[in-house]
């Protein structure tokens, strides 16, 4: 009688990562996960399925920022009026500083010079607004300061309310306020001067009912809708305000934040405590779930948000677990792709339109303005990239392996790690195409990170090669 015998063999696998555009999937159990999917992802921009430069931030250079000595730069805004004498738009750049007041700029290398002696006790909110041929610009806080711009002269408006954020629709200024939170309020059409309530001119609305407080109030879609801390509520405002009317969209999607809802052209997107939510009118759908461990229990309530040529930058704190940071959340909505810009030290960005056409933004400690670019700089200086896998076993479980070489194509120098069980191998690669190291490390899982510190990172073609004794005796 004859017996078989079986002896072990040695099996050799090879993954490869063809494309990085799966971006970052934190929220998934890494026992399930892959290579093709980052665990968290920061400064790349993977979209295209190669790792490149996100954003980064260049200055604006030749402002005269003499008269901003000894005060801090608080807040940015884009002011533009129509010179009829000229022909031309004029465009100007407005900062809020510590002083509590407003200083104001050419965006052609302008010279930064005080508005006037009023005093905002709290950052001011803006909007533009065409009053009587003439383009101005409203600035208002919930401390019941209320001005307007008219060229370089501030005009005060008398009888408005405490104003915590404001929209234009059907040349009406609407206004959530201060307080209780629960009245928006209207302007006179074609006068947002004007708010004596009547029933020809100015009003309000009262909003009752387990919503909460007003929060923000956006013109969209032909209706003006409220964001509340529990809700959505729409307003139908045509014409006669006795003809107004609201109801309730959706509720039920953790307390919203009001700093982050945004207006990205055929819908909205914001913050809540339960993540990050798209809205087109009618539903709300939850999106970019990837983030939602990084946004518990930490405070968003000076996040904010801006869009412009299908981007949209939404600057949150990150809670790290044994840490806090701002980073900003660069989402492409054409593309449904996004990943995470930190160490940018930015505390306030605004959309410029017009010549500019760009996001300007301050960054902490500097007064000059920036504006964002995909360059993985800032100011110059590169930002530090990085990609980290999960942990993965290479579909083999409990089994000991051995990762015993690791290649992949890179144009720029940079830093890989490997590790496993504790154990922990460092390369570093010089760039100039086709890398490749032995590590010989055992274990049954693996993680696996890129670190790139150049300025013009390219890297793809990641490829793993690991090997197991399958079968006994």
């Amino acid at each position: 009688m004859y017996h078989s015998t079986k002896y072990p063999t040695v099996v050799r696998k090879r993954i490869t990562v063809k494309s990085f555009s799966n971006g970052m999937a934190s929220t998934r159990d890494e026992k399930v996960s892959d290579l093709s999917t980052a665990k968290f992802l920061y400064n790349f921009d993977a979209s295209s399925g190669t790792l490149k430069n996100g954003v980064g931030l260049v200055r604006f250079s030749g402002f005269d920022l003499t008269a901003l000595s000894g005060i801090a730069v608080v807040g940015v805004y884009f002011y533009k009026r129509f010179d009829a004498d000229l022909g031309s738009w004029i465009e100007k750049i407005i900062y809020y500083c510590s002083d509590k007041r407003l200083y104001i700029a050419n965006m052609e290398k302008g010279t930064f010079k005080k508005i006037s002696d009023v005093l905002f006790n709290e950052k001011p909110i803006a909007i533009s607004y065409d009053y009587l041929d003439r383009d101005i610009m409203l600035f208002a806080s919930s401390s019941g300061e209320t001005y307007y711009l008219d060229n370089d002269n501030l005009i005060k408006i008398d009888g408005a309310p405490n104003i915590t954020s404001l929209c234009v629709h059907k040349e009406r200024i609407f206004v959530t306020t201060g307080g209780e939170g629960t009245s928006l309020w209207f302007s006179d059409d074609f006068d947002p001067t004007n708010w004596v309530v009547s029933l020809t001119e100015a009003g309000f609305i009262d909003f009752q009912g387990e919503g909460g407080k007003l929060l923000k109030v956006v013109s969209f879609l032909d209706y003006v809708y409220v964001f509340r801390e529990y809700g959505i509520s729409r307003v139908t405002a045509y014409g006669n305000q006795e003809e107004f009317s609201t109801d309730t969209i959706f509720g039920n999607v953790g307390k919203i934040y009001g700093g982050s809802v945004t207006n990205c052209g055929d819908f909205i997107i914001f913050l809540s405590t339960a993540g990050i939510f798209r809205f087109n009118g009618l539903d709300v759908v939850k999106i970019l779930p990837e983030y939602d461990e990084y946004l518990l229990n930490v405070s968003n309530n000076n996040c904010k948000g801006v869009f412009i040529n299908n981007v949209l930058y939404l600057m949150v704190r990150f809670n790290y677990g044994n840490k806090t940071e701002t980073v900003i959340i660069v989402y492409d909505v054409r593309k449904k792709s996004s990943y995470i810009a930190k160490g940018l030290k930015v505390t306030d960005f605004e959309f410029f339109s017009g010549n500019v056409n760009k996001v300007v933004c301050l960054v902490s400690a500097d007064k000059s303005p920036f504006y964002f670019r995909n360059n993985g700089a800032l100011d110059g200086t590169p930002l530090v990239k990085e990609w980290i896998s999960p942990y993965y076993d290479f579909g083999v479980l409990s089994k000991l392996k051995r990762l015993y070489k690791l290649s992949l194509y890179t144009l720029e120098s940079l830093t890989l790690t490997v590790e496993c069980d504790n154990k922990k191998l460092t390369y570093r690669f010089q760039g100039g195409g086709l890398q490749e190291v032995y590590p010989a490390l055992q274990g049954e899982r693996f993680r696996i990170s890129i670190k790139s510190t150049t300025l013009n990172p390219e890297i793809c073609n990641l490829s793993v090669f690991v090997e197991y004794v399958k079968g006994a005796i």
